[in-house]
């Protein structure tokens, strides 16, 4: 006999399948135009439903394009060093998350791509409360390697705070 937990669990693992088969879609989508904000929405419903880094940290995606990837994350207490900054390490992280899945989708969003250069400098504080938003754009796309610059900016002054270059392998 199920309960009403059995079946709330058989309802999220089909839900959590349904929004998996729409990412990898909408990814498909994203090769040939920037996503709408529905879109948006279920690219954003797919990290709260999925355990990763993204979800971990709060990213939120604002922008999915075939050469341009825009996510945004509300810095807290969890982000900061013991001095009240945010740390470094989270810039790289945003850096790699912008753009790989910029790198996913320009290779056609068909195969998976990996990190394998991270460059962060770190040019500007920020503390829990501010946001950053992390743009990244193409400076090379080949076949099997690209290179991403990836602006981090205060989204209150627009300010940046950091910058990352990051190189992916395309795979297969």
């Amino acid at each position: 006999m199920s309960t009403t937990s059995d079946n709330a669990t058989a309802d999220d693992s089909e839900r959590g399948a349904e929004i998996v088969l729409q990412f990898l879609e909408l990814g498909r989508t994203a090769t040939e135009r920037p996503l709408s904000e529905e879109e948006l929405g279920t690219v954003n419903e797919f990290l709260r439903l999925h355990p990763s880094l993204d979800r971990s940290l709060g990213v939120t995606y604002l922008a999915v394009e075939p050469q341009r990837m825009v996510i945004r994350l509300e810095v807290t207490e969890a982000h900061q060093q013991p001095w009240g900054v945010t740390n470094g390490g989270v810039y790289a992280c945003l850096g790699e998350t912008a753009a790989s899945m910029a790198s996913f989708v320009a290779a056609g969003a068909q195969t998976p791509v990996m990190g394998t250069s991270n460059k962060t400098d770190f040019l500007r504080p920020t503390r829990p409360g501010d946001v950053i938003v992390s743009t990244a754009t193409p400076e090379h796309v080949g076949r099997t390697s690209h290179l991403w610059r990836v602006e981090h900016r205060a989204e209150a002054t627009g300010k940046l705070c950091a910058l990352t270059y990051l190189k992916t392998t395309v795979q297969g």
